[in-house]
């Protein structure tokens, strides 16, 4: 009877305590029906935390990447093709053109017509008096007559004998061709040093002033043995090969 008792308060008193704990035990916050409930709410996160987490996790947006900017490449215009573009080539860059070497049959004939040139401006000084020290074009020194003759034709010759005999390409006698200048030494003791220059002609002719027959004249080398023995060498000014450029 008393073991019943004891169970009857014990079945009681447990009773009373649910009762208790279930009257104390918090009620979830109602929530409205627009509000969303977060997992970071049921993490038992603050809202100031999450948007630190979530500004840490949210990928970076890439940044667009900007297709390079194609080269400007100028349009060059030629014969065939009218709009070839030329790749890897500076818009400010400066094009020079050359033209191709002449034919050499283009060549000879320009050589034959300056040769003709310098023959018959030297010709038209014929009989033009020899003084020693003068340079055209009423009087000549052996000099002054070759420098003007070839300053008729375009090119430039010292003043001196000497000095001419040191410009153009060294011709030995066998090898004289129209239009060379002729070097001599007209000293009674040669030396071989220049003191006479004139022009050759072909055929063993050649034109110059002459002291001896004190004007300009035209002698031959086989005729005249004097000039022959005391031939020291020729120069050849005028260029074989001639070429053009234009820009």
């Amino acid at each position: 009877m008393k073991n019943k008792k004891i169970f009857n308060i014990t079945l009681l008193s447990s009773l009373l305590l649910l009762s208790a704990c279930s009257t104390k035990q918090a009620k979830p916050m109602e929530k409205s029906a627009n509000e969303k409930v977060s997992i970071y709410n049921l993490m038992g996160i603050t809202k100031q935390n999450s948007r630190i987490i979530e500004q840490a996790i949210t990928p970076v947006p890439q940044r667009q990447i900007q297709a390079p900017v194609q080269p400007y490449f100028p349009i060059v215009k030629t014969n065939n093709l009218s709009n070839d573009r030329l790749p890897m080539v500076s818009p400010d860059i400066t094009y020079i053109s050359y033209r191709k070497s002449p034919p050499m049959d283009y060549l000879s004939q320009k050589r034959q017509e300056l040769l003709d040139n310098i023959e018959l401006d030297a010709k038209r000084f014929l009989g033009v008096p020899y003084v020693w020290g003068a340079t055209g074009p009423n009087k000549f020194d052996c000099s002054g007559f070759t420098q003007w003759v070839y300053r008729d034709s375009g090119i430039n010759i010292p003043r001196i004998s000497r000095d001419q005999a040191r410009v153009g390409q060294f011709v030995q006698y066998e090898d004289l061709q129209r239009g060379d200048m002729v070097f001599f030494d007209t000293k009674k003791k040669r030396q071989g040093k220049v003191t006479h220059v004139g022009i050759y002609l072909g055929h063993g002719d050649f034109i110059h002033a002459s002291s001896a027959g004190k004007s300009v004249v035209i002698y031959n080398f086989n005729q005249k043995p004097y000039y022959k023995d005391r031939f020291l060498w020729g120069r050849r000014v005028l260029n074989p090969e001639l070429y053009y450029a234009s820009n």
